[in-house]
């Protein structure tokens, strides 16, 4: 079992602060940075204490509301933004009624800008900070337009922080020995509008993490309208006093319009990712996940809820040769099937300037009109310039508790960083060598952080005392989980105490040869079946008593490999398992079994047991150890 470790003890936990920081190399795979285009208001910078910073435009349309643009994320150490979104603005929201009656694209019909932009206080932004909006726009009622100028503080910048972004104790498994504890809560900063139309007032708000993350919400609060109650028992629900006024139940189907921009690469790729379960294993069937590249334009519902996609720039590689991407999460989107456009979770299309809203697209240059349309009309095209409309739709089953005023409700979706750097963006300094199988000790009291290569595994007998384990330079209480209960001839179990434990005749073992298995813990009378680890291979079966106990004598398969591997016993009713480390050598090799010399010997014998006895001398110049089970 692969180990983490410290090299020395600590009596009382230390708290490793976030500030120390991870170098996240760059590489040559890269474009250079867009420039970005704003200054003044118009740009927002924002920088945490672990060395993410954030860059982008904003403005506020009189349709879409709250517009980002050139959205760059900086990891820490990296000198130059990387591009992520090139826009990103809510593209419609699509509401229709239960009743048939009603069906709204508030979008498009009203907006989230002009009149309809709300003027928020200083106490709602709380702690935040605001920004003014300045709007102009007409009106014409009548015959005759009227047009307005205001400027109003809209928008709220708001720092957030999220407990517990990462904690992670060195500590030995199944002790309870103080050791040094990484943890530190995550940082973050939100923006948000808020738009009134009509009864209902809705929030946009998009919130952007120190690791990279951005979420995207609506909140919808406000008031039920009167006109809403006109339902009946299978459309609406009773509100208020009695079962006589019943308010209507309605869909929000939130679609957000995302222009990707990964790294400012001209060539991008959209993957699908789904999972099934395939063949039995040794404990429970495994499960496949394979990669299908969107080629083109497309309509895309899940499989199932194992479903995920990400985007991709399959030129812009991360320090470990990896390529840079983004992926969607949905902690759940309801899909609304009453309308074509609102069927997919997803529609991927190319960068077209004209196709601006998912539905009643208001730009006379495009023939389309939505999302289907644009999906069709591109669907001959390789998809490299992706644009994502995201439906994160909520069916609002209006209840008593919406009155008054309704409490908000929030539908939301993120996109996260695959790969985007080589370690995550709030590793600290002391895991900075963590990259990959750690493969042995991590000294975090030492800066920067050193990983240490395992060490050959020794022979669990101490050379010249036959039969008597070497003591560990790190004891752990017989008790504590992970002892495997001590087993005989060093042949201790790195397993969960499960009651069950099992001990061999020798732990040098010789392919081909035989060795005797005792145990116990057992259900009594169940088969118990032994396998040779890691790549498992069946050594035979043996059936536990009527006290759960277990013996026999076992073959060594002739084709195990030599080198170390791990003989476990499983009960095949109660599914206890119990392991023991072996060292397998070839048959004819040489090997120490019981204190005496397989072959070559006494003289060579000898000459062997001075070879071991010097490497024993060579120890790593710390022994105490804080183990994470692997």
């Amino acid at each position: 079992m692969k180990k983490l470790s410290r090299a020395i003890g600590i009596g009382v936990t230390t708290l490793v602060a976030a500030a120390g920081l991870a170098i996240v190399p760059a590489t040559a795979a890269t474009a250079a940075p867009p420039p970005i285009n704003c200054s003044g208001d118009a740009l927002i910078e924002k920088s945490f204490d672990n060395g993410t910073s954030w860059q982008m435009c904003w403005r506020v349309d009189s349709k879409k509301g709250l517009v980002l643009e050139q959205v760059a994320v900086k990891a820490p150490q990296e000198t130059a933004y990387r591009r992520v979104l090139d826009s990103v603005y809510l593209g419609q929201l699509h509401v229709p009624y239960d009743t048939g009656k009603s069906l709204w694209n508030d979008i498009t019909s009203y907006g989230f800008g002009n009149q309809y932009l709300q003027k928020l206080s200083a106490a709602e932004c709380g702690d935040g900070a605001l920004r003014d909006v300045a709007q102009t726009w007409s009106t014409t009622r009548r015959g005759e337009t009227t047009t307005y100028m205001r400027t109003i503080p809209a928008l709220c910048i708001t720092d957030t922080t999220s407990p517990m972004a990462y904690r992670s104790h060195e500590q030995t498994w199944g002790s309870i020995e103080d050791a040094p504890l990484f943890t530190a809560e995550s940082q973050g900063f939100s923006l948000q509008i808020i738009s009134k139309v009509d009864w209902y007032e809705y929030a946009t708000k998009i919130e952007f993490t120190d690791e990279g993350g951005i979420a995207f919400d609506l909140g919808a609060t406000g008031d039920v309208s009167y006109e809403d109650f006109d339902a009946d028992a299978t459309t609406g629900w009773p509100i208020g006093a009695g079962d006589t006024a019943l308010a209507a139940s309605h869909w929000h189907n939130a679609i957000w319009r995302l222009d990707f921009g990964l790294d400012g690469q001209n060539a991008m790729a959209v993957e699908q990712y789904d999972s099934e379960l395939g063949e039995q294993g040794v404990k429970v069937p495994l499960m496949h996940t394979t990669a299908t590249t969107i080629t083109n334009p497309a309509n895309l519902a899940p499989v199932d809820d194992l479903t995920w996609w990400r985007v991709l720039a399959p030129n812009s590689l991360n320090a470990d040769g990896h390529e840079r991407s983004y992926e969607f999460v949905f902690p759940g989107s309801q899909l609304y099937a009453g309308d074509p456009v609102t069927q997919p979770l997803l529609t991927f299309t190319n960068y077209n300037a004209c196709q601006e809203y998912a539905t009643n697209n208001l730009n006379p240059a495009c023939a389309e009109k939505n999302l289907i349309e644009y999906a069709a009309t591109g669907a001959g095209q390789a998809l490299t310039d992706p644009v994502a409309w995201v439906n994160s739709g909520f069916h609002h089953v209006v209840r008593d508790e919406d009155q008054s005023p309704m409490q908000t409700h929030w539908q939301s979706f993120s996109i996260m960083p695959r790969d985007w750097t080589s370690q995550s963006m709030g590793t600290p300094s002391g895991r900075s060598c963590i990259n990959g199988d750690p493969g042995g000790e991590i000294h975090t009291d030492e800066s920067p952080c050193e990983v240490v290569e395992p060490e050959t595994p020794e022979n669990p007998e101490t050379p010249g005392t036959p039969g008597t384990p070497e003591p560990s330079p790190n004891p752990i209480d017989p008790a504590a989980p992970g002892d495997g209960g001590g087993d005989e001839d060093g042949g201790d179990s790195d397993e969960p105490d499960t009651g069950a434990s099992i001990s061999l005749s020798s732990t040098s073992l010789t392919a081909g040869g035989s060795f005797r298995l005792t145990g116990s813990g057992f259900t009594p009378g169940e088969k118990i079946e032994v396998t040779l680890h890691s790549d498992p291979i069946a050594v035979g079966t043996l059936t536990a008593d009527a006290a759960g106990a277990v013996s026999g004598s076992l073959t060594v398969p002739a084709a195990a490999p030599s080198g170390a591997h791990r003989i476990v016993a499983v009960g095949a009713d109660s599914g206890l398992e119990a392991s023991v480390d072996v060292t397998v050598s070839a048959a004819g090799a040489l090997a120490i079994t019981g204190g005496t010399l397989a072959a070559g010997g006494a003289a060579l014998g000898g000459v062997l047991l001075l070879l071991i006895g010097a490497a024993l001398l060579i120890k790593r110049r710390r022994h105490t150890q804080a183990v994470f089970a692997s």
